[in-house]
């Protein structure tokens, strides 16, 4: 990692040397941007429309952009180019790319204000924390803590200021150890976990919560799927009465694409069963991108 480079306000500069003043919003209040994007084979994936999602949320949250999608793609680009001889050949980066709301007045007085902060960097993807994951399915646990409110910040818009998911997880790790929180919002309608969509299996049809949700790329790479095979891909409320007519349900995320879920508190379901879905849609990532998601994953042991 000491030898990574990173990308800060168009100029290339060392990992280590990669940090936000402390007058900065981003660290003053949380007021972030972020994407994660991650390459398959080393080659940078969907990097273009995970740009053009934090162009989107600036302008819906009012930061100012001061790069172009074109010129934060180039420097993305450099950055991976610049990393991947930092890491085996069967390994893969996450890509990080970041917008802050620039500097706060009360800690600099009197004066023009610094602009945003913008960064890219990468990391090694850390599959081996994945594994028990993808072989045993991932536990998860509804604790009191709700969604924040649209009303407060558009979930659909992928922000750094996620403390409330921070404090749901702690609670259900001391519910269920090992757990991840699955939010339920104010209309008590599930909704997502902190780093991943939700999905329900109901009657051979996929449905997924339709709001207070983030506008995610791996639900997008999900319903292109089950387009792909002529499944039923539905989007719609899911109370928590609905978990008892799952028959499977599995999680979506940009870094490991598909991980099953074997509880959602005291509920089990199967995983990795014979008729379950979630092989069958990995394969569309694997024709998308050419690796095989949970082989990658597993070969890290």
């Amino acid at each position: 990692m000491n030898s990574f480079v990173a990308w800060m306000n168009g100029q290339l500069l060392p990992f280590s040397e990669m940090a936000l003043p402390v007058w900065d919003l981003g660290v003053v209040a949380g007021a972030s941007i972020t994407e994660m994007a991650r390459t398959f084979n080393h080659r940078a994936f969907r990097l273009p429309d995970h740009i053009n999602r934090l162009l989107n949320s600036c302008s819906e949250l009012g930061f100012s952009a001061p790069y172009s999608p074109q010129q934060l793609l180039n420097a993305a680009e450099e950055v991976v180019a610049a990393n991947e001889s930092q890491i085996a050949a069967s390994d893969d980066l996450g890509i990080v790319i970041f917008i802050t709301a620039g500097a706060n007045r009360t800690y600099l007085g009197a004066g023009e204000l610094p602009g945003p902060t913008v960064g890219i960097h990468t990391f090694r993807l850390p599959f081996e924390i994945w594994q028990t994951a993808c072989q045993q399915g991932v536990r998860l646990a509804i604790p009191d803590r709700i969604q924040i409110s649209t009303a407060s910040l558009p979930v659909e818009s992928k922000t750094r200021n996620r403390l409330h998911w921070w404090l749901a997880d702690k609670e259900a790790d001391a519910k269920l150890p090992g757990a991840k929180a699955l939010l339920l919002d104010t209309s008590g309608f599930i909704t997502e976990t902190s780093t991943s969509c939700f999905y329900g299996v109901i009657a051979g049809s996929i449905v997924t919560p339709q709001a207070n949700v983030l506008n995610s790329m791996s639900r997008r790479m999900v319903k292109e799927a089950a387009a792909e095979f002529g499944i039923p891909f539905i989007e719609r409320n899911l109370q928590r009465s609905d978990i008892n007519n799952m028959t499977e349900v599995f999680t979506s995320s940009t870094p490991v694409g598909l991980l099953p879920v074997r509880s959602i508190d005291d509920r089990q379901f199967p995983v990795n069963s014979a008729d379950s879905l979630v092989p069958k849609l990995l394969t569309f990532w694997q024709h998308q991108t050419g690796i095989c998601l949970r082989q990658q994953i597993l070969k890290h042991a």
